[in-house]
């Protein structure tokens, strides 16, 4: 390969030495410029043609454009002093008796032969080297270990060097919901090696007879992968309890607490696409291990000698035993603890459209609205099936309305009042709501503002405390606030808010919520729970209902009583190395002149900056814009998936001034991410 990157350089070379000249001569001859400027055109754009293309073809670099650029111009800089200036003394050393034109002609052909070969190893190794060196070294790590399979070697051997960039340029991170990727693989890939080393610093992390639940959703591989974690965990003495079945995150989270476990572990991506999945780990209160936990994790795996180098046990091996029926049963009863008490009627006349979205939800989310007594329920079959390929959608994320085209084609057509989703591991909730002959789909923000009102006035003790994220919006805890429930803001994902529940009583927890689709209205787990969610979903709209009101009614009065709130998100996926390069800069732009960018919309009041340490927490890569007139403007990089989120939150008395700020917020977001 080495060999082929010096060809590049030299066709490189060639190119822009003819590009170089042209552009001299043309300078010259047809526009008339001087000897001096005709001949600084041709080194000043034959330099910036073969930067190009030595970056994008010859060593295919991924860094930015910034350093890469410096270090060349001082590249340059160094081989020209050094090879014209050992050229000439050193041809006149050896051609004593030529003429000093001849030495001169001599001396700068020499020099030009130096320069290139030093050009070259400056290139090589400093201006596009380090990259390079770093994800080939950990390649030829993989290809090498004695520990890959055979089949898994000609694989890797037969990548391209875009290939191996993209699989090795790094190690897959814990973000805030585990360890999540594109199957394949190498290093960056989700695959039996890479769920192997995480399952094996889960196994160092937690020690010889530990306990640890293992569950898996529909996604392709999810049960190899649970099978492979729960091997190791065995080799490593701990016992594993694997699910017979595919299971959700909330089950999983309810039986790492209930079976007493010391940790949990569920393959899944979420409502990530089919091409993705992952490896989220718990703690022993069913939590989302916490960053710090995470990080011993990956600094076990980043010291083993050979990290292919893991030792499984059989399947049949003492170690492992499944988890049956009997935590299901206690799990469906906890979930059943969660409901209100609405008129039985009620329920019985609200007319449900279901979908799982080709997830683990189906089976309990079914059982469950039937045992709470709604006994019209439609299932949509195309998308009932157990199906990793989730060959109905193109992503099986509910917060997307696409993913209901056939629930909706089947609500209009029967008049139900309510359709609500699922994701593939269960723990994200859509809902749409059937009001003047259409269907609106309530955002994760709106959902959460109606069970803060519903639950405000159902529940007789309703807890101290509403749990929520720095970017949700804030009509929710202005709610909450109404029926005396404070408001505690911790970092976007839920193992933040399940450790703030942690914290207190189970009797002072009101209901824990984010806008990305997440809710936990009870304290049975410490994790978002699709399958309550969506049994209280369907008892708030029956309440409504009975009364005469849709749910986009109750959403117009309760802004008519606290406001005008447009709650936002945008998500922009950029991937590879060259995306998160974008994404980094973007947020570097931000740091830097943020402020001003948006102040020609709303001035800002404050800048929060997590980073440094902002309201008392922790340190994360989040910024806050706080206008005058109380709204904001939030952005992050996600820690999961190749994408920067913008969220933002407009309030006010006026409908349509707070619907043109948002506007103009949203434009400025989309120009600015274009433009960077």
């Amino acid at each position: 390969m080495s060999v082929q990157r010096l060809y590049r350089f030299i066709f490189v070379g060639i190119i822009n030495t003819i590009f170089g000249t042209s552009v001299m001569f043309c300078l010259y001859n047809f526009l008339g410029c001087s000897y001096w400027i005709s001949s600084a055109a041709n080194y000043i754009f034959g330099s910036i043609l073969s930067y190009i293309l030595n970056k994008r073809f010859t060593f295919r670099h991924k860094g930015g454009v910034m350093a890469s650029g410096v270090k060349f111009a001082v590249n340059i800089v160094v081989c020209y002093f050094i090879a014209y200036g050992a050229a000439k003394p050193a041809v006149a050393w050896l051609a004593v008796g030529a003429s000093v034109n001849m030495r001169e002609n001599i001396a700068m052909f020499t020099g030009m032969c130096i320069f290139t070969g030093l050009n070259y190893l400056g290139q090589r190794f400093f201006v596009f080297g380090g990259k390079i060196m770093d994800h080939k070294r950990l390649y030829e790590k993989w290809v090498n270990s004695p520990h890959l399979d055979d089949s898994d070697k000609k694989r890797l051997l037969k990548m391209s060097d875009e290939e191996i960039y993209e699989a090795f340029y790094k190690r897959l991170s814990f973000g805030t919901a585990g360890m999540r990727g594109i199957m394949g693989l190498g290093a960056n890939r989700i695959n039996k090696y890479t769920i192997r080393m995480a399952a094996k610093g889960l196994a160092d992390l937690l020690g010889e007879g530990s306990k640890v639940a293992i569950a898996y959703d529909t996604r392709n591989n999810s049960k190899y992968f649970a099978q492979e974690a729960a091997r190791v965990l065995a080799a490593a003495n701990i016992k594993a309890f694997i699910f017979d079945r595919y299971s959700p995150v909330p089950l999983l989270s309810f039986a790492v607490r209930n079976m007493r476990c010391d940790g949990g572990i569920v393959i899944t991506a979420s409502h990530n696409m089919p091409v993705y999945n992952g490896f989220k780990v718990y703690d022993s209160t069913g939590c989302q291990l916490d960053s710090s936990l995470a990080h011993k994790i990956s600094e076990s795996v980043e010291n083993m000698k050979d990290e292919l180098d893991v030792a499984v046990a059989d399947l049949e091996d003492c170690n492992i035993s499944y988890i049956g029926q009997d935590v299901v049963d206690r799990f469906m009863d906890a979930v059943l603890q969660c409901r209100v008490q609405v008129d039985e009627k009620a329920m019985d006349a609200l007319k449900i459209v279901y979908t799982p979205i080709h997830g683990s939800g189906r089976d309990y989310v079914l059982e469950t609205l039937k045992r709470c007594g709604f006994g019209d329920v439609t299932l949509v079959c195309e998308q009932a099936d157990y199906n990793g390929d989730f060959p109905t959608v193109k992503k099986p994320n509910p917060e997307e309305k696409a993913v209901f085209h056939i629930a909706e084609k089947i609500a209009m057509n029967i008049d139900a009042d309510v359709i609500i989703g699922t994701d593939p591991d269960s723990d994200r909730v859509g809902v749409g709501i059937r009001h003047n002959e259409e269907i609106v789909y309530l955002s994760g923000n709106q959902i959460g503002v109606l069970f803060a009102d519903f639950l405000g006035r159902m529940r007789p003790s309703k807890g101290k405390f509403l749990i929520t994220s720095i970017v949700t919006g804030d009509m929710g805890p202005d709610v909450a606030e109404s029926y005396g429930v404070s408001t505690i803001r911790t970092f976007t994902g839920f193992k933040d808010l399940a450790a703030e529940m942690n914290k207190l009583k189970d009797s002072e927890i009101f209901m824990a919520y984010e806008e990305s689709y997440g809710y936990l209205l009870g304290t049975h787990i410490r994790d978002k729970d699709g399958i309550s969610s969506s049994m209280l979903m369907c008892q708030m709209a029956a309440y409504w209902k009975q009364k005469g009101f849709t749910l986009i009614d109750v959403l117009n009065q309760l802004s008519g009583e606290y406001g005008y709130y447009i709650d936002d998100q945008s998500s922009f996926v950029f991937e590879g190395a060259k995306g998160a390069e974008k994404i980094s800069a973007i947020m570097r732009f931000l740091r830097n002149k943020g402020e001003s960018v948006f102040s020609d919309i709303e001035e800002v009041k404050e800048v929060l900056d997590y980073s440094k340490g902002a309201e008392g927490l922790a340190e994360a890569n989040v910024l806050k814009y706080i206008f005058r007139d109380g709204s904001w403007l939030a952005v992050r990089p996600s820690g999961t998936e190749p994408k920067i989120k913008f969220y933002c939150c407009v309030k006010g008395n006026d409908r349509l001034k707070s619907a043109d700020i948002h506007d103009k917020l949203k434009d400025k977001v989309k120009k600015l991410t274009d433009e960077i």
